[in-house]
């Protein structure tokens, strides 16, 4: 596997730095996955952002469940989509124990689930270009919402972006910044193509942009707030959730620009400390 490939998969399967043993969660989310059951629930929301088979229903989620708050009774950004909830009934991987630069934020997950979505969705309507679409990769939802990653602590979405009936994926993550971080490339796809720019009142972001002779791209920007709060978005033209898309229906490039991701991480609403 090349080495941007490599990365590609990095920025889906990625999560904050921590002190877990990745064998044994990469284990137990296998087990997981043989016994894993759905609840379909009228406020819930899809963790599930790549094509999962699953074999049956249940009636309510568990601690690691990801069901949200009954949906809005009106139309606002904030309104969440009905949608499956996974619900693992093997062991629970462990819980990520990093340590953070600042007190973790008090705010309940289900309170913040619908307050970060409602900011990714106006932040999506003010920087995505206006021939291209986003649309969510859960089943039965086609606006991109958070789900909240409990062993990570963090919350995350992933949705497909489309233009000329060509496709990229979009990916953006919220959690604590690490207490061990460094506004540096060390963590970005390609360190040689990576820029650090600072700004301001908002914080450090690194900017990092990797292709291969295939086609493929990856751009990636990592904003570390100066409240504590680390944003993360990924944008290529390697598809996640593309409900069976061929590969031909890749857009050539990842349809945002490394200043558009920068604009999304920036969105004044993604924070963990509202």
């Amino acid at each position: 596997m090349d080495e941007l490939t490599r990365h590609l998969r990095d920025a889906v399967a990625g999560s904050p730095p921590s002190r877990v043993d990745l064998d044994g969660l990469i284990t137990a989310d296998r087990q997981r996955r043989r016994h894993r059951a759905l609840t379909v629930a009228g406020t819930g929301v899809a963790a599930v952002v790549a094509a999962v088979a699953v074999p049956s229903l249940v009636a309510a989620p568990g601690p690691g469940g990801m069901a949200l708050p009954p949906m809005s009774s009106g139309a606002g950004d904030a309104s969440l989509c009905a949608a499956p909830v996974p619900l693992p009934s093997g062991p629970e991987p462990p819980l990520a124990t990093y340590d953070t630069v600042r007190v973790r934020p008090t705010e309940l997950w289900e309170a913040g689930v619908p307050r970060l979505t409602a900011a990714l969705r106006a932040a999506l309507a003010a920087t995505v270009p206006t021939n291209v679409t986003v649309t969510g990769t859960a089943p039965e939802c086609d606006r991109p919402q958070f789900a909240y990653q409990y062993p990570h602590r963090q919350y995350e979405t992933i949705a497909t972006l489309s233009r000329d009936g060509r496709h990229s994926h979009l990916r953006v993550t919220v959690s604590p910044t690490g207490a061990e971080a460094q506004a540096d490339c060390a963590g970005a796809p390609d360190r040689r193509d990576c820029e650090v720019r600072g700004l301001g009142d908002d914080g450090v972001a690194m900017l990092s942009t990797s292709t291969d002779p295939a086609g493929g791209t990856l751009r990636w920007v990592q904003l570390m707030r100066v409240d504590g709060t680390s944003v993360t978005v990924t944008a290529g033209n390697l598809l996640y959730g593309d409900h069976g898309r061929p590969a031909a229906r890749a857009a050539r490039e990842a349809l945002l620009t490394s200043q558009e991701l920068v604009d999304l991480a920036r969105a004044p609403g993604l924070t963990l400390y509202p």
